[in-house]
């Protein structure tokens, strides 16, 4: 049944983690002035339009969130094994907070190691994206769980 509520879950996870392609995680301002951006495929400098640093940051990100896409909507397809449906709901949990945890330190590490200066930080919307996705999943696996013990009630009974 594909339209159960964890179906709709699993589809919020999934839309989330496609948003985080499209919105930056992070911005970085010097004083009032916003100096640069972390984005999906890189370090962005605003001032002068030049990708700061292509590769090193940006292909974790772009794989987990690929991963954090996939591995909902293959759950999703899997309703009619519920056991199987549920480990997967259970791994696009843990890759969306491994996806959480790497961009916070990525961030961090940004600072360190693109920029001199002091910047300060301000998380956007695409950091926030995986946070919510790991919500949405936590709530598919309760949901599958909840159905698994419905069912094996019933079983029960007859």
């Amino acid at each position: 049944m594909i339209q159960r509520v964890q179906s709709i879950y699993l589809l919020l996870a999934s839309l989330m983690a496609v948003f985080t392609f499209f919105l930056p995680y992070a911005h970085f301002y010097g004083g009032d002035v916003k100096v640069a951006e972390y984005a999906m495929f890189g370090v962005f400098n605003v001032q002068s339009d030049i990708l700061e640093s292509p590769g090193v940051f940006s292909f974790p990100a772009w794989a987990l969130g690929a991963l954090a896409v996939v591995i909902p909507l293959v759950a999703i397809f899997l309703y009619k094994n519920r056991s199987l449906q549920y480990r997967i709901a259970r791994l696009s949990y843990m890759v969306n907070l491994i996806y959480v945890v790497y961009l916070f330190f990525a961030i961090d590490r940004i600072l360190a190691t693109i920029f001199e200066a002091e910047l300060r930080t301000l998380y956007h919307v695409g950091f926030y994206m995986p946070v919510a996705a790991v919500v949405m999943s936590f709530l598919a696996v309760r949901g599958i769980k909840k159905d698994e013990k419905l069912v094996k009630s019933l079983d029960r009974i007859r």
